[in-house]
């Protein structure tokens, strides 16, 4: 952690202690970084998480295609793949790139219609540094996979840990976010959960206008 020359400089956490630090010990962390957010550091560890995810997924569906030596159709699929990581690591950062840009700065406009205080730097920042227990969702895959472990097990399992990761991740986006804009921890979970609750409404809306179209043409077409 880099030291502060007086007394009143602001002690910035460096690269492994940001790491810790958003995992283990929250508040202090996004106190620390709320005047700097270390928003290249925040970016690389978003993108590395991201590709680390694509490659897991990608080896674990290779696996299960090599269990099947036999079949032919599969063998040629699994030559297919051996050659389109590259592009599945590409896009994958494509899109974790537009998934971050773009969910931040709907983050950010909710934040200050809700009376936040914060820069654009440190949502995404914020935003960014909440992804962190994805770490030890995927390293759990990776261990279940090196154990064997029966695939239903081994999905009840993941599916458990994945929620609590889910979980572990809102509670940081939460807390930075309240860091950051300076406002209290339910304005906070309330930036949160109104895109979510957003995307929920027009869901509804667009289920409920299709139900409505379907049912006027219905007659049209004279089924009963």
């Amino acid at each position: 952690m880099e030291t502060p020359e007086n007394g009143g400089a602001v002690v910035r956490p460096g690269f492994l202690d940001l790491i810790y630090g958003v995992l283990f010990n929250p508040v202090p962390t996004f106190k620390k970084i709320k005047e700097g957010p270390p928003l290249c550091y925040a970016a690389l560890l978003f993108f590395l998480l991201a590709v680390s995810n694509a490659i897991v997924s990608f080896s674990f569906f290779r696996s299960a295609i090599a269990d099947f030596p036999d079949d032919a159709d599969l063998a040629s699929i699994g030559q297919v793949l051996s050659g389109l990581l590259p592009f599945i690591i590409f896009f994958a950062l494509v899109f974790a790139g537009l998934r971050w840009f773009l969910y931040g700065a709907v983050l950010h406009l909710v934040a200050e219609i809700w009376g936040g205080k914060g820069s654009p730097r440190g949502t995404l920042t914020v935003y960014a540094l909440a992804a962190l227990p994805g770490i030890f969702l995927i390293a759990v895959e990776l261990l279940l996979r090196l154990l064997r472990v029966p695939d239903i097990a081994a999905a009840a399992l993941s599916g458990i840990i994945g929620l609590g990761v889910l979980v572990w991740g809102v509670v940081l986006l939460v807390l930075g976010l309240r860091e950051v804009h300076g406002f209290s921890t339910g304005v906070a979970a309330l930036t949160v959960l109104t895109p979510v609750a957003a995307l929920i409404v027009l869901g509804m809306v667009f289920v409920a206008a299709v139900i409505v179209l379907v049912g006027t043409l219905f007659p049209l077409l004279g089924v009963p």
